[in-house]
């Protein structure tokens, strides 16, 4: 008896440092398709009605990773699905179903859903959609095919955990992103300005995940909008982080792993464009060209990075999280700038918000960057009441100098945007994760981080900021940016204090954890966002139910040989690609000829392929065309190939049944 008490003594007090030895985590990587319908929903991000989808350039996806602290046995998870936004809803649901099927320690404060910020994807999966800017319809199937994609992205991650060490490590990106708002950062005070060599930030942060020494993926974080694809685009993209993605996943998939995960993390972008040439132009001979390109620099950069190895972190996991009522928050003088308590105010759209990103090709022609109260116009404030409604005189006061356009967060009975926001500080190690639902600007992200550093001090060696994380809510800037009103300020939703309250809650966060006050799944915290479940009404999506024959004719053939380089294109019969989604995998195929068989080489989610579907006539009865295209590389390999379309059609029966038309073979030399 006395040799098993002496054994369990032991083991109690040396299984923690042999963990430790080996690693203080567990980890898993997981990736899945969260592709949106590829035709006829309103693209999010650019808020234009006319920019509506006509198929796939490259698929969308949720990528995870799962962390266990090895002695709490705590979990941690953190996801970056390839959407303009993710709205609360969709992490309450994937929390509460990963709480009942996975692991009942997952809670708010320990679930990050980072959006990528692509601007080419579907929009209607906000609960606030019929009242938003991004989109005026909600779609239940692509909600759920987002939520369900997260969920079980987590899901397959935390049932693939093993003994794993992660490695934190950095660099510079070169020539991928240009401070796109440069008169606005300028405002700040030049002082400040000369503590950073860049008016971006240009570090990467990347955690390398190894298990049993090999890496299995990694998530870095740094800040550019993936808007290189731009509002004249029809086909749904990730973009330049996507396709910083599928490049480090093709790299390991060449040396030989094909279940590694990268995940490009959304960071500060809310000021920073990938457009280098600041005239809504990259640095490519086109927009696919350009998100090719700065995708590239975003992967080069990794790779760096994956392969100096890095500082192994520290053990252990801490969660601090709360929700604020942004519509009133109180910022006490000492972090208010004015010597006393000032307030947050209810969220609104500014003239400036209207005007859109002159860089990024601006917005409606009535409104410019710059514009305040002093140039507001009585016939846009005539056309804004009849729109929605006038904003009252104490939100114009508080919002000032913004021109408040659309009082979002004074409208009856409910406000057409959420108030209250999810915010939160996450320890992995000695790494700090600073969580926002806002795009936040470079100065912005450095004021918080050093909020976090003044109370946290030698407990932190690295800290990065995840934006549009858990929540969508416009954009944050410092109060000098938010007095030039242009477009990051006339978006910047609950007036010039909200970098300040977020500055104030940010060091409560960082005093709290450091005195071991941890938000947990029974932790609560008041007031809580308002739930919309019932209020929605769910859309059929568009051209989803149309009846007609199987589509079977090859209406363009290709040419029979190609050399190396040369773009490849045919035109198919098809019907509309949403009465098949989302069963459908793939619309294309691109098939390889081995020996008898053919076997699949490229689908529409690889970045050299696109389909472009056009919609049937009056007289179709329901068939319409569809252009597969194939842009070939020199790298590829010679022999003889065929494009093929894979789609379900709606028959007479009202029975839904694959079809398959298969272009004529070609040879590649």
């Amino acid at each position: 008896m006395k040799i098993r008490n002496y054994l369990s003594f032991f083991l109690f007090f040396t299984l923690p440092l042999m963990a430790n030895e080996s690693g203080s985590f567990f980890a898993g990587m997981a990736k899945k398709d969260i592709t949106g319908p590829p035709v006829g929903v309103m693209f999010w991000g650019y808020a234009r009605e006319d920019q509506t989808g006509m198929g796939i350039q490259t698929r969308q996806y949720a990528r995870a990773l799962v962390l266990e602290d090895k002695t709490t046995q705590k979990p941690f998870a953190y996801v970056t699905a390839e959407v303009g936004g993710i709205p609360f809803e969709i992490q309450r649901e994937v929390v509460s179903k990963l709480q009942r099927e996975v692991d009942p320690n997952f809670h708010l404060g320990n679930v990050l859903l980072n959006a990528s910020h692509t601007h080419s994807g579907p929009a209607g999966h906000f609960h606030y959609s019929e009242i938003s800017f991004y989109s005026t319809q909600f779609y239940g199937d692509s909600y759920v095919v987002l939520r369900d994609g997260i969920f079980e992205a987590i899901k397959e991650a935390y049932q693939k955990r093993k003994p794993a060490e992660l490695k934190i490590g950095k660099t510079y990106v070169k020539d991928a992103g240009v401070n796109r708002s440069l008169s606005a950062y300028m405002a700040n005070p030049e002082s400040e300005r000369k503590l950073y060599p860049d008016n971006i930030d240009k570090e990467m942060v990347q955690l390398n995940v190894f298990v049993e020494g090999k890496a299995i993926g990694f998530v870095n974080w740094y800040g550019v909008h993936p808007t290189n694809i731009t509002f004249d685009n029809r086909l749904i993209s990730s973009d330049n982080k996507g396709i910083a993605s599928l490049l480090a996943e093709k790299e390991a998939f060449k040396n030989g792993d094909p279940s590694f995960v990268a995940i490009f993390a959304q960071a500060n972008e809310g000021d920073v464009s990938p457009n280098l040439n600041l005239d809504n132009t990259g640095p490519g001979k086109d927009i696919y060209d350009s998100s090719f390109i700065i995708g590239k620099r975003q992967f080069l950069a990794s790779q760096e990075i994956l392969k100096s190895n890095g500082k192994t972190l520290k053990g252990g996991l801490q969660f601090s999280h709360t929700f604020i009522d942004m519509s009133k928050h109180p910022v006490r003088s000492e972090f208010s700038g004015t010597g006393k308590t000032e307030y947050t105010c209810p969220s609104a759209y500014g003239y400036a918000f209207a005007a859109g990103s002159t860089e990024e090709g601006g917005g409606h022609w009535l409104f410019h960057e710059g514009m305040t109260e002093k140039n507001r116009k009585f016939y846009i404030d005539w056309i804004a009441k009849f729109m929605l409604q006038s904003p009252s005189e104490e939100l114009r006061e508080c919002q000032k100098p913004k021109a408040v356009l659309f009082p979002m967060g004074e409208t009856k009975p409910l406000p057409s945007l959420p108030q209250i926001l999810p915010y939160g500080i996450v320890l992995v190690g000695d790494l700090s994760i600073l969580v926002l639902p806002h795009e936040v600007t470079t100065m912005s992200s450095r004021r918080l981080k050093k909020e976090v550093k003044v109370v946290m001090k030698d407990k932190i060696s690295e800290i990065v900021l995840s934006g549009l994380t858990n929540d969508f809510s416009g954009y944050i800037t410092t109060p000098e940016e938010y007095s030039t009103q242009n477009y990051e300020g006339g978006h910047t939703l609950h007036g010039s204090q909200s970098l300040n309250a977020l500055r104030q809650e940010f060091s409560k966060m960082a005093s709290d954890l450091l005195k071991g006050l941890e938000f947990s799944k029974t932790s609560t915290s008041n007031p809580m966002p308002l739930d919309l479940t019932d209020r929605i009404h769910p859309l059929k999506l568009p051209d989803s139910e149309i009846v007609s024959e199987i589509p079977k004719q090859v209406l363009k053939p290709n040419f029979g040989v190609y050399k190396k380089g040369n773009q490849v294109e045919c035109r198919v019969n098809a019907v509309s690609p949403n009465i098949g989604y989302p069963k459908v995998t793939s619309y294309l195929w691109l098939e390889k000829k081995e020996g008898t068989d053919w076997k699949r080489v490229k689908s529409d989610a690889d970045f050299d392929t696109k389909f472009v579907f056009h919609k049937p006539g009056f007289f179709d009865k329901g068939i319409g065309k569809l252009d597969l295209i194939w842009e070939s590389s020199d790298s590829e390999s010679e022999g003889e190939y065929r494009l093929v379309h894979e789609g379900i059609y709606l028959s007479s029966d009202l029975k839904k049944n694959p079809y398959r038309v298969e272009c004529p073979s070609f040879q590649l030399r």
